[in-house]
């Protein structure tokens, strides 16, 4: 099929934004890293889904642009891409979203706290009657493992004594 030079012009500026795309779907993998540390095998996941995401946009944009016919200067446009993205707009874009999420997280643990204030004032005032509550019922729980323990005593020594009895009978 015969493609004019302007249609290859489109196709070629086509796969140069895929190649930003896929330098952007990068960068949001990034940021997720950075902000939830995970296992070994969640990362390895995460680059399976990765580079399944990125054969589904590249071969998309191939479909979108040239009717699905691949050429290597495609390939090339999409290197170009990723490489003026990872120049041009990486930092900025890792810097904004990071800040974004690190706003959000002090925001969301400020209104918890906010929120958790009085229930954190009413454990303390609980806090005091609760170790007097305690405190006394350990002296009282004590007191009565220690004559337990002394009336078990007193009961195997009458058991003994109750054996030798029969055993002499």
């Amino acid at each position: 099929m015969f493609f004019s030079v302007a249609n290859q012009a489109y196709s070629f500026l086509c796969c140069i934004l895929g190649g930003m795309i896929i330098a952007f779907i990068f960068d949001v993998f990034r940021i997720r890293r950075k902000t939830i540390k995970v296992s070994d095998l969640f990362v390895y996941f995460e680059d399976f889904v990765y580079w399944i995401i990125v054969a589904l946009v590249f071969f998309a944009v191939i479909y979108i642009s040239n009717d699905g016919e691949f050429r290597g200067y495609l390939l090339i446009g999409n290197i170009i891409g990723i490489i003026l993205y990872s120049l041009l707009l990486s930092r900025i874009i890792m810097t904004i979203f990071l800040f974004t999420i690190q706003f959000v997280y002090k925001i969301f643990c400020t209104v918890c706290f906010i929120l958790l204030f009085p229930f954190k004032i009413l454990f303390k005032l609980l806090q005091v009657p609760a170790k007097i509550i305690y405190n006394g019922l350990r002296v009282i729980f004590g007191k009565v493992r220690r004559l337990s323990k002394t009336k078990l005593s007193k009961f195997y020594i009458w058991k003994k004594r109750f054996k030798n009895i029969i055993k002499k009978i």
